[in-house]
Formats: structure tokens, C-alpha cells, sequence
């Protein structure tokens, strides 16, 4: 049984539009995502922990991965970078006891920032 921790609730109304109702406002990371970030992003970690709080809640770019149903880039700009927390959101049509889940987490720069908007939809943007 994998170990869940909550991380926080999102804004629903943010995905509303793209998504419908979401099942929850939940996220939570698995044991099993926070080792993949540890052992794939370890440089990021340190920015996981401290900004996922905020980027959950009052992200300053949400945008819609067009290649994966339900899965959304939620980006917070920091000094030097921005941090990009890759989550796959519980969509109605989904099994009621599946929450909001972090997928991965890493640094962007505004380049790949710039692109991942280009190839994707914004759904969101606060700056």
C-alpha cells in the first residue's frame, strides 16, 4: 500500500472550464512520486519542499498537457527560475476515490517555460 501525503487543496475553478467538476480539491504525492523526484530532479527537491505549498495554491501559470487527458503544468516563477509541479488532476468521469496527484516536480527555465506554453494550453496565468 503506497504511503500518501497530503500536499494542500487547489482552486477548482481554475480547471472548470478545461475539466469540469474535479473530484476533489485534494493533491497528495505517493511515497512512490517522491522517490522518483528524489532520484530523477535531486537538484529540486529542496524547491519541492519548499514551494509546493504555494505553487498549489496560487500558481502564476496553470497550463494544460494537450499529450496527457488530465494533466496539468502548475508553475510558480522564483528568483533565477520557475518550479514546475506536474500534476494529474481526479476528473469526474474518474474513480471517486482518486485525488489530485503529483507527478513529478522539477526547475524550468523561462526558455522551456516559453515552449511549454507555446505546445500546450494555457488554461491560467497570474503574472
Amino acid at each position: 500500500m503506497p504511503m500518501i501525503k497530503t500536499l494542500g487543496k487547489l482552486d477548482k475553478e481554475l480547471f472548470s472550464e478545461e475539466y469540469g467538476d474535479l473530484q476533489t480539491d485534494e493533491v497528495i504525492i505517493t511515497n512512490e512520486r517522491f522517490a522518483h523526484i528524489n532520484k530523477h530532479h535531486p537538484e529540486d527537491v529542496f524547491y519541492f519542499k519548499k514551494y509546493v505549498s504555494e505553487i498549489i495554491t496560487n500558481p502564476d501559470y496553470v497550463i494544460d498537457d494537450v499529450k496527457n487527458i488530465g494533466t496539468v503544468f502548475m508553475i510558480k516563477m522564483i528568483p533565477g527560475n520557475s518550479v514546475n509541479i506536474v500534476i494529474r488532476l481526479a476528473l469526474e468521469e474518474d474513480n471517486a476515490e482518486l485525488k489530485n496527484s503529483v507527478l513529478t516536480c522539477y526547475r524550468i527555465r523561462e526558455k522551456n517555460l516559453k515552449k511549454l506554453i507555446k505546445k500546450n494550453k494555457l488554461l491560467y496565468k497570474n503574472i
